[in-house]
């Protein structure tokens, strides 16, 4: 087949270690599909030679690799829109579902709607507006829109007025967009991916650990993520399957499920939560989860459910194919026709197949 890998090669510039991963998922994947006899050629959103060339390149279908335009990933919903108005099927969900999740806060009002447990939640447009009185401290701060734990450190958890006044100022004049200020869970944190297909599969759920951290530590900021010499770093720990009981893991699947199918997602996702008092509070729901070959979560849970590398990116790639071969919307393809997902040992079978 004809397959675009559409990337981020961050050549103009000395790339940070979340841009690196980005910059080396899109070559990786494009090594394993060359082993496997496809033409591959790469499209560079970072040049405009190249993406003059995707719009003349007549893909059969595309990896949606993007994640940045002009270094801001609320860009990313231009590369899927790029390749929809091409008429090339990409393994992303569709633009205008990316456009719909840049706000974290729009997604939290969409769960809460259909009464989905989230934490309340505030947005500062300003450092001086006054804190909701129906918010408890502590607290914690983040970037509106921002992912991969970009603006996240050891001073998100805030404790009073004067510490909320602080981080909310230094998300605002660094990154330049409104603060997220929402209620600290304090409780296990698990990581959840949805493979699609016409039956949406959880696949196993992850734990993070944080090993001998204190209690005002733990959680998932830049450090770690991705400094691996860091403290935090080396005592995050994920661990997939999550030792959990089994009405543990049907409420915390089940929330996930009822997420991806609420926001009409039609792509690989992650869904990020808190469990608490028998509750799962869902944190983020993740439309572009790292498929990095190294080190990446969403990886490591397919590994779990029975797929190598290879046969996870056939699978993703065919339902590309499915959403636009159907020419129907992608929820309506998704449940219509496509491949089956009933249990692991079918996926690893299709996904080995040869498109």
């Amino acid at each position: 087949m004809n397959i675009g890998i559409v990337y981020n090669s961050f050549a103009h510039k000395n790339p940070l270690p979340e841009e690196k991963e980005m910059r080396d998922t899109g070559l990786s994947i494009g090594k394993h599909l060359s082993r496997l006899g496809h033409r591959v050629r790469y499209f560079d959103m970072d040049n405009p030679h190249s993406i003059e060339a995707l719009c003349s390149s007549k893909l059969e279908v595309a990896i949606n690799a993007c994640e940045r335009i002009h270094d801001d990933a609320r860009g990313e919903v231009y590369a899927a829109a790029l390749l929809e108005f091409l008429g090339i099927p990409h393994t992303r969900t569709s633009s205008w579902l990316i456009a719909q999740g840049i706000s974290k806060a729009r997604v939290k009002s969409i769960l809460s709607y259909y009464h989905i447990p989230t934490p309340r939640f505030q947005i500062f447009k300003t450092a001086e507006e006054e804190l909701d009185g129906c918010l408890q401290f502590p607290l914690f701060v983040k970037c509106q829109s921002c992912e991969n734990s970009i603006g996240i450190d050891q001073n998100s958890l805030v404790q009073d007025r004067q510490q909320l006044h602080t981080k909310v100022n230094q998300i605002l004049n660094q990154f330049h967009q409104p603060a997220l200020v929402e209620e600290y869970i304090d409780g296990r944190e698990f990581s959840v991916a949805i493979l699609p297909g016409r039956v949406d599969q959880v696949l196993p759920i992850s734990e993070i650990v944080f090993r001998d951290l204190p209690p005002e530590r733990r959680f998932l900021d830049y450090d770690s993520k991705w400094m691996a010499a860091s403290e935090a770093y080396q005592k995050t720990v994920p661990v997939c399957p999550a030792c959990l009981t089994e009405p543990e893991r049907r409420v915390i699947s089940a929330t996930a499920l009822r997420c991806f199918k609420i926001l009409g997602l039609d792509s690989y996702a992650r869904i990020d939560m808190r469990y608490r008092d028998n509750t799962p509070y869902v944190l983020e729901v993740n439309q572009n989860p790292s498929i990095s070959e190294e080190g990446s979560g969403y990886v490591r849970t397919c590994t779990g459910f029975g797929l190598d590398y290879a046969a996870m990116i056939n699978v993703l790639l065919r339902n590309a194919i499915v959403r636009k071969s159907e020419g129907l919307s992608a929820r309506t393809a998704r449940t219509g026709s496509g491949y089956r997902s009933k249990d692991a040992a079918d996926l690893f079978q299709f996904g080995k197949s040869r498109l």
